[in-house]
């Protein structure tokens, strides 16, 4: 039995109500990883020597997205970035959600609270390059 994997089977939706939806599969995305900030569980010693297991509940993570300069994706990601910052409305910072679809694993994560980190640097070369989007998830779930 072999195990598979497909990149081109994985799907990624990012959407913000105010800015619209961007199928990142579709338009230029190229890696992602998605990384789970928080522990799940911690151990504290008490002064006797006893362990004492404390399990946590942190859903937090960060979701790195390299896309290539100039894509769809990437003036998308653009277009988001600057309608956060110049937002006077501050309620509306934290509505993108990035669902991720992995048919050929069988999952789906669901990252909600999603805000960029920072805007990503600007490369300029000879030749095209990826740009690296680092976005703060307040929840992601497996599901």
């Amino acid at each position: 039995m072999y195990n598979v994997y497909s990149l081109a089977d994985t799907k990624a939706v990012l959407y913000h109500p105010y800015v619209g939806t961007a199928n990142l599969h579709l338009c230029g995305r190229g890696r992602m990883v998605v990384s789970f900030a928080g522990d799940m569980s911690a151990h504290t010693m008490t002064a006797d020597g006893t362990v004492i297991i404390n399990r946590l509940k942190a859903e937090n993570g960060i979701i790195t997205l390299e896309v290539p300069q100039n894509s769809i994706a990437d003036d998308f990601l653009r277009k988001w970035c600057k309608y956060l910052r110049n937002t006077s409305r501050p309620d509306f910072f934290h509505l993108t959600t990035l669902t991720v679809t992995d048919q050929a694993g069988g999952f789906t994560l669901l990252c909600s609270g999603v805000t960029p980190q920072k805007i990503p640097d600007r490369t300029f070369d000879r030749s095209s390059t990826n740009l690296t989007y680092t976005l703060l998830a307040a929840s992601i779930t497996e599901q």
